[in-house]
């Protein structure tokens, strides 16, 4: 249809007016417009398009329709129509507007860049980075088409290609902020510190008010201990926007590892954010924070809705022996391995292969080179992507995989979405369920998972008898003398103390702690910390608490054969309550030392309860806050009944029934043959009970 002067007048106008961003009053007059002339397609397409421009979909597919209804073969209205239901989820409806779209011009790389984002939206990444890759053969000059192929490749842990793509963006566009933060992302995962800094600082340079680059500037700061700066990143990413969670609960942590405990009711409506807001937040941060375990399995869930199931898994490889493959991220010196080293160690190499897949940063210690001799085969695959692990894995054809990290910090949760093994288990690193959609299992016991809570875990439960933490002898104490005399505590003290990390500490357990000192004459508090500000804070709360900061003994970290032999100048070890000890409760009954616990309500905060029944040791059980101030105050008073407990640990130890790694294996390995056979008889997946072996 011809178009008269004064009409093409007002179009450019409303065109103008929408390159202006002023939609409210494009919307209004090219409306207008349209009561009068509803033949010309520019028109509704405007409208369409505004409303798009005001994130209203649902009203911008109705005027993109009407548009196409006079111009069906107009490509730029299928296109804006397609990315109008693309929003709003439509994605089958998308893909049948962009195929009508190929049929009429091939050579359109927005076409192609849009099937991209759909199938990047349907998890299809695959058929995704095809569309973007084909939409840069038309056309290699639009940077949003390699910021997206680098999006989609890191989504398959394809992180080194991804950095590729990242950088050719910022070649066509220097500016390109999202690529600057997720490139110094991607850095920081591959933990080129340097490179990371220099990017997220110029993505803040660009932009002073960049929330989410100072969000990843305290995750960079995070990983190489500064924590004084990560909390300062954090606070500044959480006061530019309040919808990043997970940088108010990383600043809260990083202040709850220093001991300060200002702000709590600031913590405890963000705790309650993060579970009626859509963004997730990384649950092991919050595990000390409270013990609530509806609430760490809501956060489960939804932090674990971006690892959905990519990939089936119903291989039945029929192998000589049951091979299990072991991912972990710390096949080094760590509190985990300490704690696995013997159940690799007392694997029944005729009945199974272990195979080791180590996809962390990568430590070669004296533990590494001890572990790793136990291992039939040992990978590293720090440098392979999700799929290039999971294709090693079927080559190795493993049977179990042992999801080692859980959700704990760097645990590319991602590679276990492509299902590398038919049955996959949660194991040990995170104390809790990942709520994670093909994780089919996780290792408890009766104590830590009692019946009443398996609705709080999306994986089927493992019970194994006793106690599902594994405890091996492998501990060696060094040789070298601790003395009182020598941390300033006097001879005749009993002393209190606790070795557990600090974050883990709360004001309710150091209250506590302040009144034994106050009941118990004589007492002093040996507590690890190693930095200044720790050390402070906590002697401030000492002295609110009328108490002389100077009962309070701060030692270092050392390493772990002379922290054993440091075990003998304390007398009592007081545990956290929302995250238990658990490496530090099995080190101190190695050495002799009693451990007070409290029982809890969830996973982390069940555990030293769990090792001490399975001990024999209820009495150092407690169910209260009351119970707990009572029984230490009671042990700390009464020597007869203090050396009676001592002893029994000691003759506990000696017995060779708990420190047994060769027996807890042969319970762990049951299951695996109970479980394995299970799916390949009866393809079934559900809860077991373990019975002690004979």
């Amino acid at each position: 249809m011809s178009i008269n002067l004064e009409l093409e007048k007002k179009i450019l106008n409303l065109i103008t007016s929408f390159n202006q961003n002023l939609f409210d009053e494009v919307i209004k007059d090219a409306s207008d417009l349209y009561k009068e002339i509803n033949n010309i397609s520019v028109i509704p397409n405007l409208i369409g398009a505004s409303y798009a421009g005001k994130n209203n979909h649902e009203n911008a597919v109705i005027f993109y329709k009407k548009a196409l209804a006079i111009d069906h073969n107009n490509t730029e209205i299928l296109n804006n129509l397609a990315k109008s239901l693309v929003e709003i989820n439509l994605y089958d409806e998308a893909i049948d507007i962009l195929q009508k779209s190929i049929i009429l011009d091939d050579k359109n790389y927005d076409t192609y860049f849009n099937l991209g984002i759909i199938n990047f939206n349907k998890g299809n990444y695959k058929e995704s980075l095809k569309n973007y890759k084909y939409a840069i053969k038309l056309n290699n000059q639009i940077d949003k088409i390699y910021y997206n192929i680098a999006i989609t490749l890191s989504k398959n842990g394809n992180n080194k290609e991804a950095i590729n793509y990242l950088l050719e963006t910022l070649r066509l566009n220097p500016s390109h902020i999202k690529a600057l933060n997720n490139i110094g992302l991607l850095y920081i995962d591959d933990n080129n510190y340097e490179l990371a800094f220099n990017y997220l600082k110029k993505a803040i340079d660009i932009n002073p008010q960049y929330a989410k680059a100072y969000n990843n500037l305290g995750a960079l700061f995070f990983q190489i201990k500064d924590y004084k700066q990560a909390i300062q990143c954090f606070d500044k990413a959480f006061s530019l926007d309040k919808n990043i969670l997970g940088a108010g609960i990383q600043k809260y942590f990083l202040k709850r590892l220093f001991c300060d405990w200002s702000d709590e009711k600031v913590l405890e409506q963000l705790l309650i954010n993060t579970i009626n807001s859509d963004e997730p937040v990384s649950p092991w941060f919050c595990l000390s924070m409270e013990d609530n375990i509806n609430n760490h399995y809501l956060r489960a869930k939804k932090f674990s809705s971006k690892f959905n199931l990519r990939n089936e898994n119903n291989n039945s490889y029929l192998n000589k022996k049951m091979r299990i493959g072991y991912y972990a991220a710390d096949f080094h010196q760590h509190a985990g391995m300490v704690n696995m080293e013997g159940i690799f160690k007392n694997h029944n190499k005729d009945e199974f292969e272990i195979i080791g897949f180590y996809y962390g940063n990568i430590k070669k210690d004296e533990t590494h080179k001890r572990i790793i001799k136990n291992f039939d085969k040992f990978f590293y695959v720090n440098n392979l992507d999700d799929e290039e692990i999971l294709n090693l894995s079927l080559e190795n054809k493993i049977d179990i995989a042992i999801y080692r990290a859980g959700l704990t910090v760097n645990s590319r949760s991602s590679i276990f979405s492509l299902k590398v093994a038919p049955i996959q288990i949660n194991f040990l690193g995170y104390a809790g369920t990942t709520g994670q959609e093909g994780v089919d299992y996780i290792i408890g016991d009766n104590f830590v998972i009692p019946k009443n809570h398996y609705k709080y875990y999306s994986e089927n439960i493992i019970c194994l008898p006793h106690c599902y933490f594994p405890m091996d002898s492998n501990r060696t104490i060094s040789k070298k003398k601790f003395i009182r005399e020598n941390f300033n505590i006097p001879k005749n003290s009993f002393v209190f103390c606790s070795f557990n990390n600090s974050y883990k500490i709360t004001k309710d357990e150091f209250s506590i702690w302040m009144d034994l000192l106050r009941e118990v004459k004589h007492s002093t508090l040996l507590l690890l910390a190693s930095d200044e500000i720790t050390k402070s804070n906590l002697q401030k709360e000492a002295n609110k608490k009328n108490i002389d900061s100077t009962r309070l003994i701060f030692v270092e970290k050392t390493n772990l054969e002379d922290h054993l032999s440091r075990h003998t100048i304390a007398d009592l070890f007081l545990d956290s309550f929302n995250c238990n000890a658990h490496t530090s409760a099995v080190d101190a009954l190695w050495v002799g030392l009693p451990i007070l616990t409290k029982v809890g309500n969830s996973f982390a905060s069940r555990v030293c309860s769990s090792i001490l029944n399975f001990f024999e040791i209820n009495e150092l059980v407690t169910n209260s806050k009351q119970e707990y101030f009572n029984k230490a105050k009671y042990l700390a008073n009464n020597p007869i009944e203090y050396r009676r407990i001592k002893n029994k640990i000691n003759q506990a130890k000696k017995s060779g029934k708990y420190f047994n790694a060769k027996r807890y294996t042969l319970n762990l390995e049951k299951a695996y043959k109970k479980i394995h056979n299970m799916r390949i008889i009866e393809n079934k997946f559900e809860n077991i009970f373990v019975k002690e072996v004979e």
